[in-house]
């Protein structure tokens, strides 16, 4: 056991490494190529950090642990909206969701209707098949990029209000950027990999199940690339970019289930998860949906350096981990 966890920590580094490098050459190419801070936080970050999330998740579901594969998925899409609060904490006085831009409400509102879709189809007692996968699944990336497409006309609109993102001078070509791109992904590939089957085993050897290893240990390892890119983010005071690479990893995460579900031979891994992973699914429903209200009322009061609002997703947060440990 102990050299599991010697494996779980390993691969666990290395993706913090790898992604932190992943994430910086993403934003020397949105510097490059002019993006502005919702279109990197929204669009281009959340492709390199939801990277560990993807070949985690792939795995899992290839070593026929499809609770731990679901559980990185929707774990990780919880931590990603409590990592607001930690923001919040951390770069007060006034409550950060009352310092960036309405326009994040697009992007959260889609991530809890596809969220709801996923809870629906998981629950529902008959599953239709194209080849092995699932049309359930099938639909996910559909309906992903109509939400990009619908998100990018809305963009176009108020393209004049937002500026190009502050990056901080890295001197590196856009080719310089883009070989360690590539090279930082080949890492967390295998560490990925690594890792997904250290977590298995841990989850089998110590009784925890799948389902809580994958949403908490393996779910928090693989959100390290939001935590570092949205806390540099924030540090340079690009906050709409920061808030909009949590709410864009979340709305990319959820495409995952569909790239597992196709390497899952073990029928559709919706219908096969546990039951379990509804509390994690409804718990960010509900902690998403306490970040909108703090995007439209935008309250200018805090407590211990934190909005209200905040205080109210660490705590969900806190439950929903608690509700997940209890089931």
């Amino acid at each position: 056991m102990t050299m599991l966890w010697i494996q779980f920590i390993a691969s666990a580094f290395l993706i913090v490494l790898a992604g932190t490098r992943l994430t910086r050459s993403a934003e020397t190419i949105a510097e490059h190529t002019g993006l502005g801070t919702l279109w990197a936080g929204v669009f281009l970050l959340p492709l390199a950090t939801s990277l560990p999330e993807l070949v985690t998740s792939w795995r899992a579901a290839a070593i026929f642990a499809p609770d731990l594969s679901l559980g990185n998925v929707f774990g990780s899409n919880m931590f990603n909206v409590a990592i607001i609060a930690l923001i919040d904490l951390t770069h007060g006085p006034t409550p950060i969701l009352a310092r960036v831009s309405q326009r994040h409400i697009f992007t959260a509102a889609m991530g809890i209707i596809i969220t709801c879709y996923v809870a629906i189809t998981m629950i529902m007692p008959i599953s239709v098949r194209i080849g092995w996968i699932g049309l359930e699944t099938l639909a996910l990336p559909f309906l992903y990029f109509f939400s990009t497409w619908l998100m990018a006309r809305f963009e176009k609109r108020h393209a004049c209000q937002d500026g190009a993102v502050n990056f901080a001078e890295t001197g590196q070509s856009l080719r310089q950027a883009i070989s360690w791109f590539l090279a930082a992904a080949v890492i967390i590939i295998f560490a990925g990999t690594s890792l997904a089957d250290a977590g298995d085993a841990i989850a089998l050897g110590t009784g925890l199940g799948r389902t809580l290893v994958g949403s908490f240990f393996i779910a928090i390892t693989t959100s390290l690339p939001e935590v570092v890119t949205t806390f540099s983010a924030a540090r340079r005071g690009v906050f709409d970019m920061a808030i909009g690479n949590i709410f864009g990893a979340n709305l990319f995460n959820l495409v995952i289930i569909f790239f597992a579900d196709a390497f899952y031979t073990g029928g559709n891994i919706l219908s096969v998860g546990s039951p379990t992973h509804l509390v994690t699914m409804f718990m960010f429903v509900i902690l998403t949906s306490i970040a909108v209200i703090g995007l439209i009322y935008r309250s200018q009061r805090c407590f211990v350096r934190s909005g209200y609002d905040s205080i109210a997703i660490l705590a969900g947060y806190i439950l929903g981990m608690t509700l997940l440990f209890l089931s």
